[in-house]
């Protein structure tokens, strides 16, 4: 993290042949069209299902009493079963042939295991782990749906959380996880701009700040609602002192971009140029590896790498694009889901194995799970770990010519 452009060019020196460019979604035959037609209405169906289940449990969870209360036991054990079985159908479908991001399946297979594991502690009678637990699924969801613009977004949805014991930030996060982004603005907008929260929990505070910047230059491509944003961080009062040093920072990128010809690269060659152009602005801005000063650059950059992998997921630059999604999302990962970045490392490892980029792929994710397993005590990785690191060492080293 340390050398500012040395991976960035490493990286686009090192892309291997992975095969033809996909066609563009709208030059299919009659045959393509009809199966995604079909497809897509399967993953909508589950879709709004999974946002009604959701609305059912969040309203439980959100209360204490709600939750614990043994009258509401079977039901809440119900709700969390049938989570687990549409995070379980979503997993296996993969997404639609029109949207061929691998990061649909990535983040379906997370939610499969985390709502699996949450149904899983109920039945265990570890309710308060479960909650805890139960009350991350939205995560998942935002994580996936606020990749770039793609996809519907929805005014209002027939279904929400009803109970008046969710927080503002807790709505927020079901508008959207259920892609009602317009809605989910307007409650992380008012968290925002209330002073109090920063007092109580500096953490959701700051939640709500990265979750509605990832809608607003995501979602909305829109430098001026990111503006919006930056403006009410550092408006507010109590804001965490470090958090206003950041907005300093974003309002100077937005500033940037602000500035910037308007152009929209539609090629792979171009989605790649441009994913670079980004990560280098962002890396150059931050002062060490953590350093979220860089936002902007690296949300900018993250949506236009999911943009290239939708439009040429077995292209040429493929490998290189699971790399760079994993080096915006190893700085991202506090915003959504933190282990998101380690399935992109792996993910490219897998796909090209035994490449200049997997070498790079497994380096990061590496010093990543060593860091993960080290704390006061040491580091402990345990075995499992282990032998999965080995494995993807094996498939990340150069092959080895014999010569006679």
């Amino acid at each position: 993290m340390k050398h500012a452009n040395q991976w960035i060019l490493t990286a686009a020196g090192c892309a291997a042949v992975m095969g033809s460019l996909s066609l563009p979604i709208n030059q299919v035959t009659a045959d393509e069209a009809t199966t995604v037609k079909s497809s897509g209405i399967r993953w909508s169906s589950k879709m709004q299902e999974l946002y009604k289940t959701l609305a059912d449990l969040l309203t439980d969870v959100s209360s204490t009493k709600r939750y614990f209360d043994p009258v509401n036991k079977t039901r809440i054990e119900s709700e969390a079963t049938h989570l687990s079985a549409l995070g379980h159908d979503l997993a296996k479908m993969g997404g639609t042939p029109s949207d061929p991001d691998p990061t649909i399946q990535i983040v379906a297979g997370m939610l499969r295991r985390e709502t699996k594991r949450a149904a899983d502690e109920l039945k265990r009678g570890n309710r308060a782990y479960a909650r805890n637990i139960l009350r991350s699924v939205p995560n998942y969801c935002i994580a996936c749906h606020t990749r770039n613009s793609t996809g519907p977004q929805f005014d209002r949805l027939p279904f929400e959380p009803t109970s008046k014991s969710l927080s503002t930030e807790e709505r927020g996060e079901f508008f959207a996880a259920s892609r009602q982004f317009d809605r989910a603005q307007g409650e992380f907008l008012k968290m925002i701009q209330d002073p109090q929260p920063t007092n109580q929990n500096n953490w959701n505070w700051e939640k709500a700040v990265h979750n509605s910047l990832a809608i607003a230059i995501r979602v909305k491509n829109d430098p001026l609602q990111a503006q919006e944003i930056v403006d009410a961080v550092l408006k507010t009062p109590n804001a965490p002192s470090f958090m206003k040093e950041d907005a300093k920072a974003w309002k100077k990128s937005i500033a940037e971009w602000r500035e910037e010809p308007a152009h929209q690269p539609m090629t792979e060659e171009g989605l790649y140029a441009e994913t670079l152009r980004l990560m280098s602005k962002a890396r150059d801005m931050q002062n060490y590896p953590m350093d979220r000063t860089a936002d902007v650059y690296y949300l900018r950059a993250s949506a236009t790498v999911h943009d290239l992998l939708q439009a040429a997921p077995n292209g040429v630059h493929a490998e290189d694009a699971l790399l760079l999604a994993g080096i915006s999302y190893e700085v991202l990962s506090p915003l959504k889901v933190e282990d998101l970045h380690e399935i992109y490392y792996e993910a490219c490892i897998r796909r090209a194995p035994h490449s200049p980029t997997s070498e790079l792929c497994y380096r990061r994710l590496e010093a990543d799970t060593v860091l993960d397993y080290t704390g006061s005590g040491g580091t402990d990785v345990p075995d499992e770990v282990h032998q999965r690191l080995s494995e993807l060492r094996g498939l990340s080293q150069p092959t080895i010519e014999i010569k006679n």
